[in-house]
């Protein structure tokens, strides 16, 4: 399965797995869990690299906002914020791996678990255990939100976070991001359409 497949079924999360090899379990926005036979790190690095985006740049510059070296939450797109989150304890290999990433897009909300761990519930209401406490964890939320924050201050200047809505609207008529961009994708395929037609 390539990036633009995974990305097409949209991204809750993705963490490292064994399964016949280090390999990644993702988990999609309407909860259905599939594996991709390529390691965690790889996954990362097809994605930064299907949305352009330079991830040693990235961490550099938020990590400088969040005050932190590990553990920064890497910014992609205005719907996909990756939250670096330790999901396994120990691996196999010394390269292997144990952190998994969390979209903070998808995140509904964090409960305690047990022995220092929490459990984060997505949009879906599928639950994913991870080895951080629910204290720690919301702290990165913390975090992610004031990445998205200056993300989209930085990238999209004219747009802001509607509070009450937890969307994104156009400054000027309140109008949600993802409905604009919809309309606006209606009308190029119209024209194109038209244009086609001619």
């Amino acid at each position: 399965m390539n990036v633009a497949e995974v990305v097409e079924k949209g991204l809750a999360a993705f963490l490292p797995i064994y399964d016949d090899g280090n390999v990644t379990q993702v988990l999609t926005s309407c909860g259905k869990e599939f594996v991709v036979r390529k390691t965690c790190k790889t996954v990362l690095k097809n994605l930064a690299r299907f949305y352009n985006v330079d991830l040693v740049a990235v961490r550099e510059y938020y990590g400088k906002v969040v005050n932190k070296k590990q553990g920064v939450p890497i910014p992609l797109t205005t719907n996909l914020l990756l939250i670096p989150v330790k999901a396994r304890k120990n691996p196999l290999g010394e390269n292997d791996g144990t952190f998994g990433y969390v979209n903070f897009r998808e995140i509904k909300q964090v409960a305690d678990g047990t022995d220092g761990k929490c459990h984060i519930v997505f949009q879906s209401d599928a639950k994913l255990e991870v080895l951080l406490s629910k204290g720690t964890m919301m702290e990165y939320i913390k975090n992610a939100r004031l990445v998205e924050n200056i993300f989209l201050k930085r990238h999209f200047d004219g747009y802001k976070l509607c509070e009450e809505k937890a969307e994104y609207v156009i400054s000027n008529n309140e109008m949600p991001l993802r409905e604009y961009l919809l309309k606006l994708l209606l009308e190029i395929i119209h024209m194109q359409k038209n244009q086609a037609a001619n």
